[in-house]
């Protein structure tokens, strides 16, 4: 008889061997929710029972911590790309998913991730933070913002004994659907359904196999679809545009001509804003100055230096072009994660004790997979996202200036952005357009 995947629901209780006790109440509409309709974009601290935080300074602590994360991921990530390719990752999904599995972490492995995630604030604090945030992002009639988590669990008895605390929280806060499988081909195909499914149709797959030691999957999908807030017009369009590679090789590409209102100007680049329909999301590209690689620039950056450039940012006319492009992107983010100071999580001695227990009494982070999709056009950008954690059981002046102009002719860096906090969802480079 062939093996199915059966998620974890209030009508059925979970096989006494595959927890440590069973789950008598529902993971699936868990009473502890905070309430969604209560969200407010204005203010992060609505519904934060379950942390001694509060007022503006908690939401300034959490707005800063996530771009230091989100900052320093893409720097990282960067770094270990080749020059030549384009580069994409959701910062957003990623946090998402190693707060999920961080809930599973104690002592050293536990300070450590937090120290990464939520700089200053604990997981417990962190929890809420997340889940209103996350809810606020969703909270949108203009553009389609979609996520998404699950757990995916080896329905081993033996090898696997999740605890009930863990997936509560991870319910709770991040709506984590949890599901036992066989972790045979099978999983692998519910899997990448469910990503499918998830980032419509965006991302269709992420995994090939799973390894033999694989326990356990922790999964975020995102998946955003906005219209520009101001359509072009045919006579913005230059179909036959040329953008410079970062070989220096041109290259041919429709180009999008506008006007905007919102222009950015660092130390080392210029930029501006370009609002989406509904103006709660919106995409920001910083242009490095001549001579600059998107490489150098970028390692320039911090969580600080990039909330400085969204807060200065200047109401005034910019003249902009922009080219249609188009690329999906995948990676690996351990040598990254690691290089940020989250090391223990991915040794055999990582304490996972809060999440489960293995036959081997050993379970720690494998791989973080991250597999992310763009596509931005003259009708708007469509972007999705999809992060894993896969567990292991084994071893102006008084003469009138012409407008500034920035011009995406050459290698850039850009991001989608969510516009009351400035946080990039979503956050890349374009070295190329071919």
């Amino acid at each position: 008889m062939t093996k199915r995947t059966h998620k974890i629901s209030i009508s059925k209780r979970f096989i006494a061997s595959a927890l440590m006790g069973s789950l008598a109440f529902s993971l699936c509409a868990c009473g502890n929710h905070p309430s969604p309709q209560s969200v407010n974009r204005n203010n992060l601290t609505n519904n934060i029972s379950a942390a001694e935080v509060s007022g503006k300074a908690a939401d300034e602590a959490f707005i800063t911590s996530s771009a230091d994360f989100s900052i320093e991921l893409f720097r990282q990530s960067v770094q270990t790309n080749t020059q030549e390719d384009n580069v994409l990752i959701s910062p957003q999904s990623v946090l998402s998913a190693l707060a999920m599995t961080a809930n599973g972490a104690g002592d050293s492995t536990r300070t450590e991730m937090e120290s990464v995630l939520c700089n200053g604030m604990t997981i417990e604090e962190f929890n809420p933070y997340m889940y209103t945030y996350n809810q606020q992002l969703a909270d949108s009639d203009d553009v389609t913002f979609h996520m998404a988590n699950s757990i995916w669990m080896k329905d081993d008895a033996d090898a696997l004994q999740v605890k009930e605390d863990f997936l509560i929280t991870d319910k709770t806060y991040y709506n984590a659907d949890a599901y036992l499988a066989p972790f045979d081909e099978s999983t692998v195909n519910d899997i990448n359904n469910w990503v499918d499914t998830n980032t419509n149709g965006m991302i269709d797959s992420l995994l090939m196999e799973i390894p033999d030691q694989t326990v356990m999957y922790l999964i975020n999908a995102l998946a955003f679809e906005g219209e520009w807030e101001t359509p072009y017009k045919e006579t913005q369009i230059i179909e036959q545009g040329t953008f410079t590679n970062s070989n220096g090789v041109e290259e041919t590409v429709p180009m999008l001509n506008s006007c905007e209102n919102l222009y950015i100007e660092g130390e080392h680049a210029t930029g501006f804003i370009k609002y989406y329909k509904g103006g709660e999301f919106a995409f920001l590209a910083l242009l490095p100055e001549e001579g600059m690689s998107v490489e150098e620039y970028v390692d320039t950056l911090t969580g600080e230096s990039y909330l400085e450039l969204y807060e200065n940012r200047e109401y005034q006319e910019v003249i902009v072009r922009i080219p249609e492009f188009s690329y999906e992107y995948s990676t690996e983010l351990k040598e990254p994660l690691t290089n940020m100071g989250m090391e223990e999580a991915f040794q055999p001695n990582a304490n996972f004790t809060n999440m489960a227990t293995t036959d081997t009494e050993l379970l720690y982070i494998n791989r973080v997979l991250h597999k992310t999709y763009i596509e931005l056009d003259r009708s708007g950008t469509k972007a999705a996202a999809v992060t894993a954690v896969e567990m292991n059981g084994e071893t102006a002046s008084a003469e009138e200036e012409a407008p500034p102009s920035v011009i995406l002719d050459r290698p850039f860096v850009y991001a989608i952005i969510d516009t009351e906090t400035g946080l990039p969802v979503f956050m890349g480079t374009v070295n190329t357009v071919e």
